[in-house]
């Protein structure tokens, strides 16, 4: 049986660097992980074809005896194109994944087969049914899987060099239980774990195919400490054995500042980058999202001591929370600034499917829509301690601060100064990277702006004077500046265009309410 298993495209976004991929060689920062997972799961005897629309065009004419087709909620649009042209075409169309399964209402009707939840027990159990005649139009398994049966993703059959970083997965789930997440809809508050060895195969697995970056996509990967401290001190006594061929990265609560064992662990392990979803330096608004896992000690003294470890924090941060008023905005620029903080993706609050939030915001009648999936350009919520407008206006103003290039520069300079010493600091450059310089300064002061020439030049300047093993640090968050400057440059004219539309139907509502 031959199967054909599809990645939409991604629309632009914070994390698709889409307008550096050319700077990086590259053609997607890092490969959705569900359908080499999908892949890994089916036995051998089938062939199976993986097609990621980030780095190839899509065969709707491929021969294949089914079309698998995932996604999340950005996906929507894409997805139910690619299910269409395929059932036009007579295929026979599955659909899962975490769009699926929070809203499995929407795409009932649209595919022979729909899956909801997790797969590792329904799609081999789809398979066989499949083989005899009589697949069932939907799958739901009884019970979350237990991770220490998931097989290795097949990763051979991706095209490992069109990607930045790999993806591999230790857990699933989180033990918090912030109001606005769907990760704890999705996966439960339960964390359930793959074994060390499984893990281990799978990072010799990406080092073989030729990964450099392996990014754990686990949404808590310290939900486990346990057993999280086992597999790094595993992977640091494979790296040094190895010579330190890899960096690794992955997302953690901010409960990791209090635990130094884990920390030094993590350095250990060559962690150099860690996503924190710290969301606001008001306590007001995380203990209204039951963040209370950020209000232990000081926010920024947090962020500095895990900075101290050579481990640099990339922050999720949220303005609109209902304790939120207009002076939020200049307090979230001033904490980032503070906290030496390069990488903060900072949204608006947005209420998603099945969601606490989204349950509070409907009883309250101040959800305005459904979640597009994209905190950026939209919030389906109505705000409580401001309008609108001023949400929106003071929303746009912050990102526009934030990535201005003297702010940008000023605290990601502070952090290169100031971060702890890193594990494999100072090795030989690799050739590769030499040629990534090389593109990277191309791109960042040859063919640039003036003003850009001079961000770079300055940024790498200091460093060279002041920290020049560092230098590569400097480089990197050049190039990534002059992704996430051009994205906010688009995104402004998004949301200045959003403002315009809102303040238009404001004043109609008003004549409307003069006149009647």
């Amino acid at each position: 049986m031959r199967i054909y298993l599809v990645t939409p495209r991604n629309p632009e976004s914070f994390w698709t660097y889409d307008r550096i991929l050319p700077s990086l060689g590259k053609r997607c920062i890092f490969p959705n992980l569900s359908m080499p997972t999908v892949a890994g799961m089916t036995p051998r005897d089938h062939e199976i074809v993986l097609c990621d629309e980030n780095v190839e065009e899509i065969d709707f004419d491929v021969e294949a005896d089914i079309i698998g087709v995932t996604g999340y909620i950005v996906h929507k649009p894409r997805m139910l194109e690619i299910i269409a042209e395929f059932r036009r075409r007579g295929r026979f169309v599955v659909v899962g994944g975490p769009y699926a399964s929070l809203c499995p209402e929407d795409l009932r009707g649209t595919c022979n087969v729909l899956f909801v939840d997790e797969a590792e027990e329904t799609w081999p159990q789809f398979l066989a049914d499949f083989a005899r005649g009589a697949p069932q139009a939907e799958y739901r398994p009884a019970e979350k899987p237990d991770l220490t049966t998931s097989p290795t993703p097949r990763f051979d059959l991706l095209k490992v060099d069109q990607y930045h970083a790999m993806t591999i997965q230790f857990a699933r789930g989180c033990p918090f239980n912030c109001e606005f997440c769907d990760i704890i809809v999705v996966y439960g508050r339960r964390p359930r774990v793959k074994g060390v060895p499984q893990v281990m195969a799978e990072i010799e697995e990406c080092h073989r195919l030729g990964a450099t970056q392996v990014f754990l996509v686990d949404d808590n990967f310290i939900g486990n400490k346990k057993l999280a401290k086992e597999l790094l001190r595993t992977i640091a006594t494979w790296s040094e054995a190895h010579g330190h061929p890899m960096y690794f990265n992955t997302e953690v609560s901010l409960n990791v500042a209090q635990d130094d064992e884990l920390l030094e662990l993590l350095r250990a392990a060559r962690f150099t980058t860690i996503f924190i979803g710290i969301e606001s330096p008001r306590k007001a608004s995380l203990q209204e999202t039951k963040k209370t896992q950020n209000m232990r000690g000081n926010l920024v003294d947090n962020v500095r001591k895990i900075q101290s470890y050579g481990i640099q924090v990339q922050a999720g941060m949220i303005v609109g929370f209902d304790a939120d008023d207009e002076s939020i905005f200049e307090e979230q620029l001033r904490f980032i600034q503070d906290a030496r903080i390069p990488v903060s993706m900072t949204g608006m609050l947005q209420a998603m499917p099945k969601t606490p939030l989204h349950e509070r915001m409907a009883k309250e009648g101040r959800l305005i829509a459904e979640s597009v999936g994209d905190q950026f350009v939209f919030s389906n919520i109505l705000p409580k301690a401001m309008s609108r407008i001023e949400l929106y206006k003071g929303y746009r103003k912050l990102i526009a601060e934030l990535y201005e290039f003297r702010n940008f520069r000023t605290r990601t300079l502070e952090f290169i100064l100031n971060r702890g010493r890193q594990v494999g600091e100072g090795l030989a450059i690799r050739r590769e990277e030499l040629r990534l310089a090389a593109r990277v300064l191309r791109d960042t002061v040859l063919s640039t702006s003036p003003r850009r020439a001079w961000f770079t030049l300055s940024l790498l300047g200091a460093t060279l004077m002041k920290r020049p093993a560092a230098i590569a640090d400097a480089l990197a968050f050049a190039i990534v500046h002059k992704a996430l400057y051009e994205y906010m440059q688009s995104l402004d004219h998004h949301l200045e265009r959003v403002i315009g539309e809102i303040e238009a139907a404001t004043e109609t509502m008003t004549a409307a309410a003069v006149n009647a």
